[in-house]
């Protein structure tokens, strides 16, 4: 598995076997960057737990289950248990408590996302 970084927007993605998985660095490093502040992201009340979901068989390091974050309705999988405490902990901290994806979302072309803005200010009166 090789690790790339998008040319159109920075975020990094895993290569598997021709699947993409999104990794988001920006909540990575906003919850490094809380943490690094003083707050304790462990003891944020909220509806997120960091959680292990198990696995029928081993995956390819071995591992019987999987690091995940719940709030009941919602299951994320995490890179690394380290990880999914800090993500729960940025969403309680921050008051989050339902995520509602948006299906099929793809961050727009190079060139696209600053085309589109000027086309908005151009309709405008």
């Amino acid at each position: 598995m090789t690790r790339r970084r998008s040319e159109s927007d920075g975020r990094q993605r895993r290569d598997s076997g021709g699947h993409g998985r999104y990794e988001p660095q920006a909540v990575y490093h906003l919850a490094e960057h809380v943490k690094r502040r003083g707050v304790d992201l462990g003891s944020a009340i909220g509806p997120w737990r960091a959680a292990r979901r198990r696995v029928r068989k081993p995956g390819r390091t071995s591992a019987h289950a999987i690091p995940v974050i719940t709030n009941q309705r919602t299951e994320l999988v995490m890179e690394s248990a380290e990880r999914a405490a800090d993500v729960a902990g940025l969403l309680n901290w921050c008051g989050v408590h339902d995520l509602e994806p948006v299906p099929e979302l793809r961050p727009p072309a190079a060139g696209q996302a600053e085309a589109q803005p000027e086309a908005q200010r151009e309709a405008q009166p």
